[in-house]
């Protein structure tokens, strides 16, 4: 399966698993020339940021970098200046990875 179809079926189940537990997805794949959040969800006055990795297998170096940490903070800050009524929300950032034939792992506030 190729890595862009792989990605897009794990952003898909994310959301779907999101609308269970009640969050509201405000967007998915939002873009800014700084990066991409995969998934922004709401539930209250929290905000969620998700980050979504697709894995074929168990071998994982590194699953997120600092540089794309910091590129979805980025993002983040971008977001939150276009839209000043999220200025008064609380902000987590999720991690979710998705791999074949096993439960999918939800790190809440993962950095």
């Amino acid at each position: 399966m190729r890595k862009i179809t792989l990605g897009l079926i794990a952003e898909y189940i994310a959301i779907i698993i999101y609308k269970i537990k009640f969050y509201q997805i405000l967007y998915h794949r939002k873009r800014y020339y700084v990066g991409e959040i995969d998934i922004i969800a709401l539930r209250g006055k929290q905000l969620v940021f998700i980050e979504v990795k697709a894995r074929c297998s168990d071998v994982d170096d590194r699953i997120l970098s600092t540089h794309q940490q910091m590129r979805i903070k980025r993002a983040t800050s971008m977001f939150l200046s276009s839209n000043p009524k999220y200025q008064n929300y609380q902000v987590r950032f999720d991690l979710i990875i998705i791999k074949p034939y096993s439960i999918p792992i939800i790190i809440e506030n993962a950095w």
